[in-house]
């Protein structure tokens, strides 16, 4: 008789125990969204103005050249990238700020989205002071639909990185060597939303 009272005080031990540590975990405070007047980007302020009627047009200044391979004097064959193939967005938080995850509002097809994060405000866009935020999740979206990056670090500067397609509607041929140019796609955001 004394060990079945034992162990069922065990078992209800353990059942309160449960109980207080979900019901701790079920009443933990939300991520609240950081409000528009505490983040700024200078190169597309659209990007963090609070406002889904607005967007953004990140711009890709690169191309790429495919070398015709019947013209004699090419000594290169195939295709090459000048400039960059990605349209890159910095964004600043008034101070250093604990972040638990970024919402990217897109309106175009995004293949791949990467970001990084540094504590100090720097001058220079040098990825030096940046470091990677890894998810599991592939960060990628069809159709508009919202990316969610988890951060989970205290944060003052936001790097968000979009690498872009090719824009076939865009094609230019030189007439003197026939090389061809391929412009790439430009990138339409809505917003990025910050939450702590």
């Amino acid at each position: 008789m004394l060990r079945r009272t034992d162990s069922l005080r065990v078992c209800v031990a353990i059942g309160v125990w449960l109980l207080t540590v979900g019901c701790a975990s079920l009443y933990q405070p939300l991520p609240k969204r950081i409000e528009a007047t505490h983040l700024s980007c200078k190169t597309y302020p659209k990007l963090v103005d609070g406002d889904l009627a607005t967007a953004s047009s990140l711009k890709v200044k690169g191309f790429i050249e495919k070398g015709n391979t019947a013209y004699r004097y090419s000594i290169r064959h195939g295709d090459w990238i000048e400039g960059k193939n990605k349209a890159e967005a910095l964004i600043q938080l008034d101070s250093l700020t604990p972040v638990a995850y970024i919402e990217v509002h897109p309106i175009s097809t995004i293949y791949r989205l990467s970001v990084e994060t540094s504590t100090a405000e720097t001058a220079d866009e040098k990825a030096s002071l940046f470091e990677p935020v890894r998810s599991h999740k592939i960060a990628r979206s069809e159709n508009g639909a919202v990316i969610r990056i988890n951060i989970d670090r205290p944060v003052r500067m936001l790097s968000v990185v979009i690498y872009v397609n090719r824009d076939a509607a865009h094609v230019t041929r030189e007439p003197l060597t026939h090389k061809t140019k391929v412009s790439f796609e430009d990138v339409m955001i809505r917003e990025i939303r910050v939450y702590r």
